[in-house]
């Protein structure tokens, strides 16, 4: 392709990218919880403690909630800033891919890099989605390819380059841990443990400058959770024995899957290149007599780990094995060009296929909609569904026309699979009742959301308090915030009973509650006028 093709394409890329961070509000339940963190950081102003809807919330260190509220405190309060460095992180993974992939093997291994770990399927859906596991997955990420790099530099005989590079994976694992807790120390930790074993090398350990290491480390990490336990007493038994050991061997957090959910979830997420990520991991493996660290063995093995930690925990959730992919994506530019070769044809098959199963889909989706309820908003999503379907099935034909042509054929079917899932997740907007409840406080002028109390009774929408800019007051309702409330009780009603006594004297003020809930309450005599409603909840007021 041409410098000016290429250059077009990436300004395209570029713009559907952002226009897809842009158009959709913040769907429940993530988005809303890691929106609203930030903006109450802000406006309340304690950095130490992250707080939700007013409640104390630490099942997560603050560092994301830090960067995301900078960015609301230079922008304003969207849900495009709030995705802001999330999908900013995303960019920062795919280009330390690019640049480990270029100081190791050179510049084409650089470009298939980007352009694989870039665009598989759950990486590019997750860099559009308000989470904290992109930003975990940038800086594991950054960790490993520091490591991979302090390595290389030492095996090469510099010394200076290979010290900076091992403090910098340090560096990038201790703002892991500030990301999402221990796991991101833990999981190299663990990799380099079973590399040793496999690999029978210890020269790895002689490189981790582990005293600078550590100390860099600890002081990054030790500073917030001293003030948090000091803040709080009970910090350290919530957020170490429950939120990390208790979650991950226990159900406690209500996330149980099948012990073979992430196998499924890695083949979907891995598309459109599912057939050269299982060929990366299942090949390579009878090398123990190669000399020197072995860059694609600890690639592999960082991947499987991941893979296969995650599916030991009894929570589990789609997002969990994000860390694994950019690392595939560097594995498989690691390939030999003719294995590369037919890694980039098997993919063009899969675009073709799945192009073809989304134009069947499209045709088939009023039948498929049967819900009364959502079906309008699932059918307003043939245009972009249609998009897609053309987008993928031109570039599987395009990507295979350059594979007869002797040309590079990951470029094209890059660019074309990931203008089509954004196109989709542009798309996705029209689910926005379904999936936020963004519609129900837009129905309501600014100045009226300013004043008026509003309660959310025997539910919670984690969007709300963002939308209307502050705390909602629960009724009835504990879930998540459980451990804010056993601090502060007295920011919640207990009970119907007594939010019925409230409700009574107000003059003017707002209620979200699910219909079977508004009938009950009005077969009792409150009076409530229903101002909005969407799929799951409805909005009423007092007047």
């Amino acid at each position: 392709m041409s410098r000016g093709l290429v250059l077009g394409c990436a300004l395209g890329l570029l713009a559907l990218w952002f226009a897809a961070l842009a158009a959709r509000p913040l769907f429940n339940p993530d988005e809303g919880r890691y929106a609203e963190i930030p903006r109450e950081m802000l406006a309340g102003g304690d950095w130490v403690i992250p707080h939700l809807n007013g409640f104390a919330y630490i099942e997560k260190p603050p560092l994301q909630y830090w960067a995301t509220a900078l960015a609301i405190a230079a922008f304003g309060a969207s849900a495009w800033v709030a995705r802001l460095y999330t999908t900013l992180c995303a960019f920062a993974c795919v280009a330390v891919i690019a640049w480990t992939a270029h100081r190791l093997w050179g510049a084409a291994a650089s470009w298939r890099a980007a352009a694989v770990s870039g665009s598989l399927l759950l990486f590019l859906v997750l860099a559009h989605v308000l989470t904290l596991d992109m930003s975990l997955s940038f800086w594991m990420t950054a960790c490993l390819c520091a490591f991979l790099l302090a390595q290389d530099h030492a095996q090469r005989a510099d010394a200076r380059a290979a010290r900076r590079a091992m403090l910098a994976a340090w560096v990038c694992a201790a703002l892991g841990v500030m990301t999402k807790g221990l796991v991101a120390a833990l999981i190299p930790g663990a990799v380099l443990l079973i590399y040793t074993a496999y690999r029978r090398d210890l020269s790895p350990w002689r490189r981790l400058h582990a005293l600078p290491g550590l100390a860099l480390f600890l002081a990054i990490t030790v500073p917030w959770h001293v003030l948090a336990q000091r803040r709080l007493p009970d910090f350290a038994e919530f957020f170490f024995v429950r939120e990390h050991f208790a979650r991950f061997m226990t159900p406690v957090a209500d996330r149980e899957q099948p012990a073979w959910f992430f196998a499924v979830m890695f083949l979907v997420g891995t598309l459109p290149w599912t057939g050269g990520a299982l060929r990366a991991l299942a090949t390579g493996w009878a090398r123990l007599d190669a000399p020197g660290f072995d860059t694609r063995a600890f690639l592999r093995l960082w991947v499987l780990f991941i893979l296969l930690f995650f599916s030991l925990s009894d929570s589990k959730l789609i997002p969990y094995i994000l860390p694994a992919l950019p690392a595939l994506g560097l594995l498989m530019a690691a390939q030999p060009a003719d294995v590369r070769r037919r890694d980039a044809l098997q993919a063009s098959l899969l675009a073709l296929c799945v192009g073809a199963a989304l134009a069947a889909t499209l045709a088939a989706l009023p039948w498929l909609a049967q819900s009364a309820e959502r079906a309008p908003y699932f059918l307003a999503l043939r245009p972009a569904m249609g998009g897609a379907a053309a987008l993928l099935l031109w570039a599987g034909l395009w990507s295979r026309r350059c594979w007869h042509t002797n040309a590079d054929p990951a470029l094209p079917l890059a660019a074309g699979w990931t203008a089509a899932v954004l196109l989709l997740l542009l798309g996705a907007r029209a689910l926005a009742p379904v999936y936020s409840g963004a519609t129900l406080v837009e129905a309501l002028p600014a100045a009226v959301r300013a004043t008026a109390p509003v309660y959310s009774v025997r539910t919670y929408d984690q969007g709300l308090p963002f939308y209307w800019r502050r705390p909602v007051t629960l009724v009835e309702y504990r879930g998540e915030l459980d451990y804010g409330l056993r601090h502060d009780p007295h920011r919640a009603i207990a009970s119907i009973e007594e939010f019925r006594l409230r409700w009574q004297q107000l003059d003017q003020g707002f209620a979200i509650m699910e219909p079977d809930t508004l009938n009950t309450l009005r077969a009792q005599g409150l009076p409530m006028r229903v101002v909005a409603r969407d799929v799951h909840r409805v909005l009423v007021a007092r007047r």
